[in-house]
């Protein structure tokens, strides 16, 4: 299955209700996901984040100057901020706001922002620290795995701190990678049976 456009309605009334149990059940006030499509990672569905937030923040594609896409070493589309680093995996293991599995999370932005050295700058790379303009200090950034691939994240915020722990992350990391099968699995069959009923299958089928 191709990652160019993941935008079938048939997944918004399951991925709504996962957001909405996500949500109660993190506690936290703003759950979102994030799906591939056309080489950029918009928000697909959110609960709770203001609209103002998810217009100004829902595009991590850059552009030049002449308004040109930017393109990473490996030919697609550059994504930007630390949604970006998670979703291409420039994440390293040794500090404490990555996980493993190259998950984000920080229990206060403030806090990691003043800390942050100039390093770990250079190699996080420019961010733009939206979710710390507008209040949010717990922030969770969890990539969706499916077939070794990166088909998105799924995005919890909330404005007081300290709303996890290592342990809670790996639950939700656990959570994104069976939302990511299961994405994966229904394109996937919508994809085959769209093929096997367009106007090509049916004349090959009828010269048959």
């Amino acid at each position: 299955m191709t990652q160019g456009s993941i935008d079938h309605d048939i997944l918004k009334p399951l991925l709504k209700e996962i957001l909405e149990n996500l949500s109660e059940l993190s506690e936290c006030q703003s759950v979102a996901i994030r799906l591939c499509k056309d080489g950029d990672f918009p928000y697909y569905l959110h609960v709770g984040f203001p609209e103002f937030f998810v217009l100004k923040e829902t595009g991590l594609n850059v552009k030049d100057k002449e308004g040109n896409l930017v393109l990473d070493a490996d030919g697609t589309p550059f994504v930007e901020c630390m949604c970006g680093n998670v979703l291409k995996s420039r994440f390293n293991p040794k500090y404490p706001y990555f996980t493993k599995s190259g998950a984000f999370w920080t229990n206060s932005t403030t806090q990691l922002l003043k800390s942050l050295t100039e390093k770990e700058k250079q190699e996080i790379g420019k961010t733009r620290n939206t979710c710390h303009d507008y209040g949010y200090e717990s922030v969770a950034l969890i990539p969706m795995h499916a077939d070794s691939k990166k088909i998105g994240l799924i995005q919890i915020n909330d404005p007081r701190e300290n709303m996890f722990t290592l342990e809670k992350v790996e639950k939700y990391q656990s959570l994104a990678d069976h939302v990511g099968t299961i994405v994966l699995n229904i394109l996937e069959f919508y994809e085959k049976v769209a093929n096997d009923y367009s106007p090509e299958t049916k004349s090959e089928n009828v010269k048959k």
